[in-house]
């Protein structure tokens, strides 16, 4: 009588897959590295060029074109997940489904997304409230307040750019690959905190640096306890989607973001 045991790979109906990273903080590092220079190259010879052909700033938000916006725009998402790639899916040989992009269950996602965003607004008021009421500091305005006031750029553009690609390529860059790299060798502690760090810093908004590396960290928090993407993607979109949102309807509201 012949015993066959099944080989189930796949993760129990209901939980995670757990995630095989196989790529490490020296590779995380190199990526950041790689980004920086080339994209503060790309920054600044793009700038002197369009100043030599065109005699105007090129990274004036309050002049810039839908087509300089996307061809920026999509320079750093294309270096983004090209190295995201590089290390870890073609150097390193692992799965896109272990960077975290796997399914996730529906109700718990929008559950966890209700109660992070609770959350973010609620430290956000606080944050603004605390700056205005003791250091008498007021929130300028943000570079994606900029871009919307900016009336040659379509909103149809930014409302993509902000609620969807950002999003997905934000979360698979910062949780999915500097995330599991930093926690594969320093631990969740260190990993929560540098990632959060990382996604803060190059956002270049020193007033919103604090409330940024917060939402930063719940993001991380929640591909902890996921182990799935789809969970923080969501959120990141939606969280995104309100602001533009307001800002679109020209709303008068607390500048959170």
């Amino acid at each position: 009588m012949q015993h066959h045991r099944s080989r189930n790979t796949d993760a129990p109906e209901g939980k995670s897959r757990v995630l095989n990273v196989k790529w490490n903080a020296y590779d995380a590092l190199i990526s950041i590295t790689f980004l920086t220079v080339v994209l503060v190259a790309v920054y600044f010879g793009s700038a002197k060029l369009f100043e030599v052909f065109a005699d105007r700033q090129f990274f004036n938000s309050s002049n810039i074109s839908n087509i300089s916006f996307s061809v920026l725009y999509g320079i750093q998402i294309f270096l983004m997940l090209g190295v995201v790639w590089f290390f870890a899916i073609h150097r390193r040989k692992s799965r896109f489904s272990d960077l975290g992009l796997q399914y996730y269950s529906i109700l718990k996602t929008l559950w966890y997304s209700f109660l992070a965003l609770l959350t973010i607004f609620l430290v956000s008021f606080l944050y603004v409230f605390l700056m205005n009421s003791f250091f008498s500091i007021e929130a300028p305005s943000s570079k994606i307040e900029i871009l919307v006031s900016n009336r040659s750029l379509s909103s149809y553009i930014l409302l993509v750019v902000v609620a969807v690609i950002a999003p997905f390529s934000e979360e698979v860059f910062f949780r999915g690959f500097l995330y599991s790299a930093f926690k594969k060798n320093w631990g969740v502690n260190a990993a929560l905190f540098l990632s959060s760090l990382l996604f803060a810093a190059v956002h270049l908004e020193l007033y919103s640096f604090i409330p940024l590396m917060i939402i930063g960290w719940i993001l991380a928090y929640l591909f902890e306890k996921t182990k799935s993407l789809i969970p923080a993607i969501f959120l990141h979109g939606v969280y995104n989607l309100i602001l533009i949102l307001i800002l679109l309807g020209d709303l008068e509201i607390i500048k959170l973001y």
